[in-house]
């Protein structure tokens, strides 16, 4: 009875293996190569497989440690046997999980007639990546068609840590008046991020995107930055605009309540060329906004308006207290109490200036007066928002 146990016990084992899934089994892991620039790709090695007659059917895998610009390219000489140049690979495509169900974006099923190359040219995230290629029994001839296919894989990385941060739950926290990197591609197209600040704070959102294949006709009306309140109240959006080759760039100003914000940097989806003509080549006239994203919030806070007093010689002595980043000061003055009409401006220079005269006043009138803070970056004012006035009447 023993022998008997052991020996079902054996074949029940054998059974399970046979009947395993295939997803249960691991691709085999095709090796990429390492470039410097994804627009050579000359030197990039590749792996033979043998295609026989009837069905075919191969998965490989790849894994990449860091975000990359990546090149896949197979090369197949099966064909016909009667007919040059016919092929029977009916499907190369690249997938983001290991069923092959999930094309990663800007990727298409291909196929590729014989004696030619197809190559695809995508922007991924750190991770692992399955290529699927074969042909199926429902083809025509498939029992006449044999030969090779000769894949590659190539990529680029990028100098960044790996972002996760493709939904608004993952927005990533930023510190403000610090340049961070975020990365588009063919898996995350949106990047989110989030940031806080003070009431009244001005903030400038400056966004670019850099792309090693050119960028020259970006569709940028597809591509954009979205600046939403925490309660998902939208506060702005703004397209990239192209300012150089290989990057686009674009800023917005505004002016915050205090609370948190979201942003999200979204791009379209093509990376290269996928029409007929761009298949062995790239594409430059096909770029789309993937790439590395940088990302910077420029924020100026209000100063607070401390005390008005009264000088000899008809002037009011400003005291307000200074604020971080600054360069300079103005101190705003008027009659009217809600700024409408004959306003004036003293402005002071020096970021840790903490007080201003104002001169050349009429006696015995009550005057209001505010202050703001700016800077200069990049060639432009990036000032704050305007303090709460405080009042005082000259009587000296």
């Amino acid at each position: 009875m023993k022998k008997i146990y052991y020996l079902l016990a054996g074949m029940m084992m054998v059974l399970s293996v046979c009947l395993m899934p295939e997803k249960a089994l691991a691709a085999e892991a095709i090796k990429v190569t390492p470039v410097a620039d994804i627009t050579d790709v000359q030197t990039v090695s590749s792996t033979n497989y043998e295609v026989g007659t009837g069905a075919y059917s191969k998965k490989v895998q790849f894994t990449l440690a860091k975000p990359s610009y990546v090149y896949v390219s197979a090369y197949s000489t099966v064909q016909y046997t009667y007919y040059d140049n016919l092929g029977n690979i009916r499907h190369f495509a690249v997938y983001s999980d290991a069923n092959c169900s999930n094309l990663v974006n800007n990727d298409v099923d291909q196929e590729i007639y014989g004696d030619h190359k197809v190559s695809k040219y995508l922007c991924l995230d750190a991770g692992t990546y399955w290529i699927n290629f074969g042909k199926e029994s429902t083809d025509d001839r498939i029992d006449e068609s044999s030969g090779q296919v000769r894949l590659s894989v190539a990529a680029q990385s990028v100098n960044l840590t790996a972002t996760k941060n493709g939904s608004r739950a993952r927005a990533k926290a930023i510190t403000a008046d610090k340049t961070v990197t975020g990365f588009l591609s063919s898996s995350t197209r949106t990047s989110w991020f989030k940031f806080t600040v003070a009431e009244g704070t001005a903030a400038r959102v400056s966004a670019s995107l850099e792309n090693p294949m050119g960028v020259s006709s970006f569709p940028l009306s597809t591509t954009g930055v979205t600046v939403y309140k925490s309660t998902n109240k939208l506060i702005t959006y703004f397209n990239l605009t192209d300012q150089t080759y290989y990057q686009t760039a674009a800023s917005s100003d505004m002016t915050l309540s205090a609370g948190t914000y979201y942003i999200a940097v979204t791009g379209n989806e093509s990376y290269g060329g996928n029409s007929w003509e761009d298949k062995d080549k790239l594409s430059k006239n096909k770029n789309r906004n993937m790439g590395k994203l940088n990302l910077r919030i420029s924020t100026m806070k209000r100063p607070g308006l401390s005390k008005l007093s009264n000088a000899k010689g008809k002037k009011i002595q400003v005291t307000f207290k200074p604020v971080a980043g600054a360069k300079g000061y103005e101190v705003q003055y008027s009659t009217d109490s809600k700024f409408r009409k004959g306003n004036k401006v003293v402005k002071v220079n020096g970021g840790k200036a903490k007080k201003a005269t104002i001169s050349k006043l009429t006696k015995k009138k009550t005057y209001y007066v505010r202050v703001r803070a700016f800077r200069t970056e990049d060639g432009r004012n990036l000032t704050s928002g305007w303090s709460a006035p405080k009042k005082v009447k000259v009587n000296k």
